[in-house]
């Protein structure tokens, strides 16, 4: 079953979602904050982990979520990543 979290000190939103063989997941992840310098991270990504190892670590450091709460940082991953890129673009003429 997937399952859904967020990592308030990594301020990080995560999508556990299990392979086909139950025993590993696929951990997605979607990371945007700004910074107290004005600087921002946005990230995300996928890593591939023992399912029960995950659930563990996830239920010590993350509070679970519902799958609006991903899709929300997900929105809010490609809102950046838009401005970044267009910065980028006029910048260098592209």
């Amino acid at each position: 079953m997937i399952s859904y979290w967020k990592d308030p000190k990594q301020k990080k939103t995560i999508k556990l979602d299990p392979c086909e063989d139950k025993e590993r997941a696929r951990m997605y992840w979607v990371q945007v904050r700004l910074e107290a310098n004005g600087s921002f991270i946005h990230a995300r990504g996928c890593d591939v982990a023992d399912r029960e190892k995950a659930e563990d670590i996830l239920r010590l450091t993350a509070n679970p979520a519902v799958e609006a709460d991903y899709v929300q940082a997900l929105k809010d991953y490609f809102a950046k990543d838009k401005k970044v890129r267009e910065q980028f673009i006029d910048a260098y003429k592209l």
